[in-house]
């Protein structure tokens, strides 16, 4: 059943089919006459099935029918013309394409024919050449590019409308023009050297300046192709695109990948090019080359309290400034950030360099409105020479800016020329960089611990942890010489939380046995007041069951006044965990009275300096005695620093200080000896509080 299913099918399938498809079978009848057939011979399927097919096909040449009959049984297929015979008479020519069936023995069933109306074939061809052309006439017509027809004379034959829109002329005027009305002058005898190639057969595409009917310009991209007609080039096939709006925005991309985008000045990448030429005109005239590198001071202080935009606005101001100072061979960039580097060409002299360096701190440093905010900035310069200095670009970079950081340490607003001995101060420094992380990550850090006294209860007030570095080699090293590189390192914060953690736990020790100091004063950096030392604080002090009130927390008045608006937020957080601040090293920052009131302190350290000449130095017993009123009037506790004599104590005492500090008291010492002090200090005539 499903056989006979399957045959029904097959057989409605073929009757679907555009072509006659006929089955013959090895005795010469037809055996099988599809829908198709009976339309191309216009014989029913009923009247030849059965009938030898030489009464249809070859009818005319029996001789010829049985050659080809025998090929396609011998070969197992034919293909070719054959004259066949239409009901009404008239001949049909059909491309006839013939396979043999066989059965599992090899042996021919039937043949199967399939043939097509040359007629019909050549109405398809017919309609498709139409179709074809039409369809290259709207091409032609309705592409968005400009589409032209070149002869061999360069005469312009055929023109779309997209040509006639982009140029601005007309199709008649566009056969009459010569190329020059269409093509800038400097773009013709490239243009002409493209065309020769086309018509040798080789296709060319360029890009060229073209003109508008107005004279304005714009960029096109043109592509030529030989217009081959029957073998032979006959002309050139062109095609046209306005490539103004791309050109545009690949020159933006390349400004964008070779200037500052804030400031519109040449950036790393274009410094070091131009720096490279500038060196190989250098070379080849043997004359000298300055590199200046400059970056302004306290500019994060800036930004971090005027706000990005304001910090922006600077420079953009500098950037301009610096432009109208420099030669127009010369080259201002800025390298990120607020560093900036000045290439000057032609150099006579080292004079030269000196003198625009002078400029360029006059300049810098002139007052800056920023939208209403007046600010004054400096810069420190640093720079070298080619080709005393270095021969290529990363050299002379690197040695400028060593000796900027040299002007750094002269002093904010100074200029420094680059000296060899320069790089041996940096290799010194690096070599300080690996032995402090060496030092932290190998506990190499201690602290020592220096007591305070109250004068007025004659009591230990409190102890100062001071971080030492037992370096060994060069054995006990003071924070002085450490602290800063910690700073500027980034190694501050593991540094500072070992020193927090460590003096807190030798609180906690101190408390479990019975030594009951009233406060642990930690020093703090200024680059540690964040969220994170909040946290590490909090986590600490609840390990070890210590109560926030049980620490003061010293910063210095210099670093603070430069970071203020920064900390701010961090010192009321910690004040509001329950933590004591104290300003250390107070009057060597020059803190203004609003600035104290603001901010949530509970003790001013007078520094060691003012204390040390009291009683002599009229001005210094001044500033003690000021500093000492103003704290009490303002509810703050004070502590002089440095005491080293008994008439700087009588001299405190008469001024109603409140604590000392000092190597009459006690100088700093290791745990385990300033634990023999506090049992011992009784006997030196200084009272202790015992916890009970």
């Amino acid at each position: 059943m499903a056989d006979k299913q399957g045959s029904a099918l097959a057989i409605k399938l073929l009757d679907m089919a555009r072509d006659a498809m006929v089955a013959v079978g090895t005795d010469g009848c037809i055996q099988y006459w599809n829908a198709a057939a009976e339309r191309m011979f216009g014989y029913k399927a009923a009247d030849v099935v059965g009938q030898l097919w030489g009464c249809i096909f070859l009818h005319d040449n029996p001789v010829l029918r049985d050659i080809l009959w025998q090929e396609a049984i011998s070969s197992g297929k034919w293909e070719g013309e054959i004259l066949c015979r239409h009901a009404r008479g008239t001949k049909v020519i059909a491309l006839s394409r013939w396979d043999v069936e066989r059965d599992p023995a090899g042996n021919p069933i039937r043949i199967l024919m399939v043939n097509t109306s040359i007629e019909q074939c050549s109405r398809l061809l017919g309609a498709s050449v139409q179709a074809t052309k039409q369809s290259f006439e709207e091409l032609f017509g309705h592409h968005p590019d400009a589409v032209f027809v070149f002869d061999r004379e360069s005469r312009l034959i055929s023109a779309n409308a997209s040509l006639e829109k982009l140029t601005g002329y007309t199709a008649q005027e566009l056969m009459t023009i010569e190329l020059d009305k269409l093509v800038q002058k400097t773009s013709l005898s490239p243009l002409r050297q493209c065309f020769r190639k086309a018509l040798t057969g080789e296709p060319q595409t360029m890009e060229l300046m073209c003109l508008h009917r107005d004279g304005s310009e714009f960029e096109a991209s043109i592509s030529l192709l030989p217009n081959v007609v029957n073998n032979v080039i006959v002309g050139v096939h062109g095609i046209i695109r306005d490539i103004s709006d791309r050109k545009s925005s690949e020159r933006k991309v390349l400004y964008l990948a070779n200037h500052d985008g804030l400031t519109g000045l040449p950036n790393r990448n274009l410094l070091y090019d131009r720096m490279q030429h500038a060196i190989e005109h250098a070379r080849r005239y043997q004359s000298m080359l300055g590199v200046l590198f400059m970056d302004l001071n306290r500019f994060k202080i800036i930004n971090d309290s005027l706000g990005h935009d304001k910090g922006d606005l600077l420079l953009q101001t500098i950037a301009q400034r610096l432009k109208k100072i420099v030669r127009d061979e010369d080259t201002v960039a800025r390298l990120g950030g607020d560093e900036f580097v000045v290439v000057l060409e032609h150099v006579r002299d080292i004079q030269d360099i000196e003198q625009f360096s002078n400029d360029l701190l006059r300049v810098v440093c002139q007052p800056v409105n920023l939208d209403g905010v007046t600010i004054s900035v400096s810069t420190s310069v640093g720079a070298c020479v080619y080709p005393n200095d270095g021969e290529e670009p990363f050299q002379l970079l690197k040695n400028a800016d060593l000796a900027m950081y040299t002007a750094k340490e002269l002093g904010l607003g100074k200029f420094c020329l680059y000296k060899p001995e320069m790089n041996e101060k940096v290799v010194n420094r690096l070599s300080r960089e690996n032995g402090l992380r060496q030092a932290i990550e190998s506990r190499q850090l201690l602290l020592h611990y220096q007591p305070r006294l109250n004068i007025n209860t004659n009591q230990i007030a409190a102890v100062e942890a001071l971080v030492r570095w037992d370096h060994p080699e060069k054995g006990l090293i003071y924070p002085t010489y450490f602290i800063e590189l910690a700073e500027e390192t980034g190694m501050i914060d593991a540094l500072g939380n070992w020193v927090f953690a460590t003096a807190c736990r030798q609180l906690k020790k101190w408390r479990d046995i019975g030594l009951l100091p009233t406060k642990m004063s930690i020093n703090v950096s200024v680059k540690q007041l964040h969220e994170d030392f909040c946290s590490m604080a909090t986590q600490v002090l609840e390990e070890l069951g210590l109560s926030p009130s049980y620490i003061e927390l010293e910063i210095t008045e210099s670093a603070l006044m430069v970071n203020l608006e920064s900390t701010y937020d961090t010192l009321i957080k910690l004040k509001g965990m329950g933590m004591s601040l104290s300003i250390d090293d107070f009057g060597t920052g020059y803190s203004s009275l609003n600035y104290l009131k603001r901010l949530p302190i509970d003790t001013l350290k007078i520094d060691k300096a003012f204390v040390r000449d009291i009683g002599d130095d009229p001005d210094d017993t001044a500033i003690v005695n000021a500093t000492i009123a103003m704290a009490h009037s303002m509810e703050l506790e004070v502590v002089a620093e440095g005491v080293v004599t008994y008439e700087q104590l009588e001299f405190l005492q008469n001024a109603q200080c409140d604590e000392i500090q000092g190597y009459l008291l006690c100088q700093p010492l290791p745990s385990a000896e300033i634990e023999t002090y506090f049992r011992t200090c009784e006997l030196r005539g200084i009272q202790y509080s015992w916890a009970h």
